[in-house]
């Protein structure tokens, strides 16, 4: 049987492929900002973090939105479906953000290494991200 089933699992693999590029560029922003502000306007790093994670938060939110899922909106809808995607994205940031610390605390208390830790945080992470944000931008 030939059907839909390869042309899914080939547009799934592309998702996913365009995900991971908009992923390694937000994270070349979020260096970028970051050292940026704190080296050279010596700039908090705290403070450059923060404008770090945020800068990336509004790039990520467009780069999912039209590359990574190719999601353009539903015209017909008008404004409404962008804010509701938007206000979707700002609140699984949010939960990333929040469960992110818990994540890492389990895996220590799993292991005693913080850079496997931290890399295992990641990888959890980036595939909890994509789920969710696979369902924000359908």
């Amino acid at each position: 049987m030939s059907g839909p089933q390869p042309l899914l699992r080939a547009q799934r693999r592309l998702t996913v492929l365009r995900y991971a590029v908009t992923g390694v560029g937000l994270l070349v922003l979020d260096m970028a900002v970051f050292f940026v502000l704190a080296k050279v306007f010596l700039v908090a790093p705290a403070l450059a973090q923060l404008a770090a994670r945020t800068a990336g938060a509004v790039a990520g939110f467009f780069g999912h939105k039209y590359f990574s899922f190719g999601n353009g909106g539903d015209a017909r809808r008008g404004a409404a479906v962008p804010l509701r995607q938007a206000v979707q994205y700002g609140l699984v940031t949010a939960v990333t953000i929040g469960i992110s610390p818990l994540v890492l605390l389990a895996l220590l208390s799993l292991m005693d290494n913080l850079v496997v830790a931290k890399l295992g945080t990641e990888v959890v992470m980036v595939a909890f991200n994509y789920f969710c944000l696979s369902r924000v931008f359908r």
